[in-house]
């Protein structure tokens, strides 16, 4: 009979062997499946759109309540795919008014002023949604979104003038600005933008042109090998992102980073492949979420600091283009910063030995008045953030000692009667192990019994080589890199147990 830490090491150490197999692993997407199924359907749409049936909330809505800017663009793209799949499935005209009253119901919430947390390309997005809607004969008034199309214009001027070529940034939201003109904005991988929905769109776009059969060839084997990357087995039901293979294995590694087992001799055999490759990977000026993508902040910070840690001479310059004199940037030119970026790039610093002076203050502001970080733009859960944020000032010692102890009171007093920790009151598996991650690592008063009962209640809800399902990210909506947050969950789960033993088990 196995131990727990045994089976605990058994799952993490298949994790880590896993991380960029398949172009990573990651959740389904209302939006982007809702796109593919307007725009270049499978030949069976039934999958698709039973399951974008399933998704949809009782208020209506599409999406998580924990991001409630990130649920417009998924609810009004699943309204126009199912308005799409009427004739031939009518029983879906029931799901379509609910929709509609959500978003008028809620659309009081783009008035401005807009928030920093808003969902990757939404600006965009929205407002071409919103026309297409118009057009279609749904009837949703544009007065409240007056600011988030305004935005919207102001960078339709700057995609117009910078004219983005394929695997950049801009493009992964072709769906929303691209036409017959630019075309030419197909990757390596056959996507548009590493985009599901960018994809799809660009098939739409590009199946009168006789000259690009190969590449909408190349394009369909891409939507394919994305649908894969969920895991449900079915055609057409796609995720926001594919593939995600840099971003997996970086983020992974900096959460075992975090975990203090990046070094751990239990590890090693299947830890050191993977940062040699990530070494191997690592371009001159940072790292994207593939190899064929446009460098990010968040990936390249994320590996710099697993690679210095490791012992790897990375040149400073590396990251240099993500640092500014206030904080750190996901992507140069970027509308809205990151608290959670941002800490990994103070981490970086003090890997580095340099000050960190700048980038602290950022971080000290983003902080709300309980001690703890709300969410932000690329994770909706403010126990990550927190966790993050305070982690990088933890590095930087005594000046944030007493910070640092508020935020594990804060966390502390945040747990569930159950022992674990989660948005509106319902524990959940990962905002849990975000938690005791923290409280782990930053010890300022006695919380044994509460670290204790978070400990049993992750023991409790533990399921060998299972993967758990709850969605924190953000990019157009929420999604689950699925190896990312298992790793901070296994993390968490083997420190405890090392720390307590088997006989909580």
């Amino acid at each position: 009979m196995y131990s727990t830490l045994e089976v605990l090491l058994a799952d993490l150490r298949t994790l880590i062997r896993s991380l960029g197999q398949t172009g990573g692993k990651i959740s389904a997407s209302v939006y982007d499946t809702a796109q593919g199924l307007r725009f270049a359907p499978a030949p069976d749409v039934q999958p698709a759109v039973h399951w974008l049936v399933s998704q949809q909330y009782t208020d209506g809505g599409w999406g998580h309540a924990a991001a409630p800017l990130a649920r417009h663009v998924p609810t009004l793209a699943a309204i126009l795919a199912l308005q799409t799949y009427v004739p031939q499935f009518p029983e879906l005209q029931k799901h379509i008014q609910p929709g509609l009253d959500f978003l008028q119901q809620h659309a009081y919430k783009w008035q401005p002023p807009l928030p920093e947390e808003l969902p990757v390309g939404v600006e965009l997005i929205l407002p071409t949604l919103l026309r297409e809607a118009k057009n279609s004969g749904l009837n949703l008034p544009e007065e409240p979104y007056q600011a988030i199309i305004e935005l919207g214009g102001i960078k339709r001027k700057l995609i117009t003038r910078i004219k983005p070529g394929a695997g950049t940034p801009a493009v992964f939201s072709w769906e929303a600005w691209g036409d017959e003109s630019n075309l030419t904005v197909q990757d390596e991988t056959g996507g548009v933008g590493h985009s599901p929905a960018a994809t799809a769109y660009w098939l739409h776009r590009a199946q009168q042109n006789p000259n690009l059969a190969d590449q909408r060839q190349k394009a369909q084997r891409y939507l394919q090998s994305a649908a894969q990357a969920t895991g449900l087995d079915a055609p057409g039901i796609l995720p926001s992102a594919w593939p995600i293979d840099r971003f997996e294995q970086a983020l992974s590694l900096h959460a075992l980073q975090m975990a203090d087992l990046l070094d751990s001799p239990l590890l090693q055999d299947v830890v050191r492949p993977q940062v040699n490759e990530l070494a191997t990977a690592m371009r001159p000026d940072g790292l994207g979420f593939s190899d064929v993508f446009d460098t990010d902040g968040d990936d390249t910070l994320a590996a710099v600091a697993v690679l210095k840690g490791s012992g790897y001479d990375i040149a400073p310059s590396t990251f240099a283009s993500f640092e500014n004199n206030q904080h750190f940037l996901g992507y140069p030119g970027e509308m809205q910063s990151s608290p959670s970026v941002t800490a990994r790039g103070v981490h970086v610093l003090h890997l580095y030995g340099r000050d960190a002076s700048h980038p602290i203050p950022y971080l000290m502001q983003r902080r709300n008045n309980q001690g703890a970080w709300p969410g932000d733009k690329w994770n909706s859960s403010w126990l990550y953030i927190t966790y993050l944020a305070a982690y990088a000032l933890r590095l930087n010692g005594a000046p944030y000692q007493d910070t640092v102890c508020e935020t594990v009171r804060t966390v502390s007093a945040q747990q569930n009667r159950d022992g674990g920790w989660g948005l509106f009151g319902a524990s959940n598996f990962t905002e849990t192990a975000y938690a005791l991650s923290l409280l782990r690592l930053l010890p300022c008063e006695q919380h044994g019994e509460i670290m204790k009962r978070g400990y049993a209640w992750m023991l409790q809800n533990y399921r060998p080589f299972v993967m758990n399902t709850e969605q924190w990210w953000l990019n157009k909506q929420e999604y689950r890199p699925c190896r990312i947050d298992r790793a901070f969950e296994l993390s968490a789960l083997v420190n405890l147990t090392m720390y307590y033993g088997d006989k909580q088990a």
